[in-house]
């Protein structure tokens, strides 16, 4: 069955509608370094992931600084620390010694901009996103998440990224990845069926308005996933 994360959440509500909803996990945005609507102060993200249910995994959305990384994993204790900005390989493998260190589990975003559908990227493998993927799971991630991004949002754009590419990315991993980028109630069955990932990723399709989540959008989401 395909894991199922919904992501930005902000209202204790929100917190409670997507657990009882059948999430498989939730996702706080902490101190991203980006001006972004579901970013939460790491008190803000304290209180909220108190209320998730212990069978539902709790995931830290975080970017860039090695040291509040860190930070904001001892401070909450999260299942999995998604890293979701342009960290690069020594920041990234730093991290994931770090982190299992601490018994945390890591992701990491492959971003691609929707307008030219470029991988963004720090390494030296180019454009190539298969050997961007394998790169980051040599450093030892547990998880790959492909995302798209533009030059406002680093995430949460509402655009889909190319499937073929994203089925090129799960087919080569070796690790479970999760699909992201403009899934919504009505294509995310599509997109479980063009690329197969091991699980999807949802945040603004789910929500209405901005930072809120819409309670039919998020069961009809779940609904078409376990489909």
């Amino acid at each position: 069955m395909t894991w199922a994360k919904i992501c930005g959440l902000c209202r204790p509500d929100d917190v409670a509608l997507c657990a009882a909803s059948g999430a498989d996990a939730l996702g706080f945005v902490v101190d991203y370094p980006a001006d972004v609507p579901w970013n939460l102060t790491l008190p803000q993200a304290r209180a909220l992931m108190a209320l998730v249910p212990r069978d539902v995994e709790r995931v830290a959305v975080v970017g860039e600084d090695p040291d509040h990384i860190l930070t904001i994993a001892d401070a909450l204790g999260p299942d999995l620390v998604q890293l979701h900005a342009d960290e690069d390989p020594a920041t990234t493998a730093l991290l994931v010694d770090a982190l299992h260190a601490r018994g945390v589990r890591v992701a990491k975003a492959l971003r691609f901009d929707v307008a030219s559908g470029a991988l963004r990227t720090r390494h030296a493998v180019g454009d190539d996103p298969a050997a961007a993927a394998r790169r980051y799971v040599d450093l030892g991630v547990d998880v790959l998440l492909v995302d798209s991004m533009s030059a406002t949002r680093p995430a949460g754009t509402g655009r889909t990224v190319d499937l073929s590419v994203a089925r090129s990315i799960r087919d080569g991993a070796g690790v479970p990845v999760v699909l992201a980028g403009g899934l919504r109630p009505d294509n995310v069955a599509a997109a479980i069926a063009a690329v197969e990932p091991n699980g999807v990723d949802v945040i603004s399709g789910v929500e209405h308005p901005v930072g809120r989540k819409d309670p039919a959008q998020v069961r009809a989401f779940l609904a078409a996933v376990r489909g």
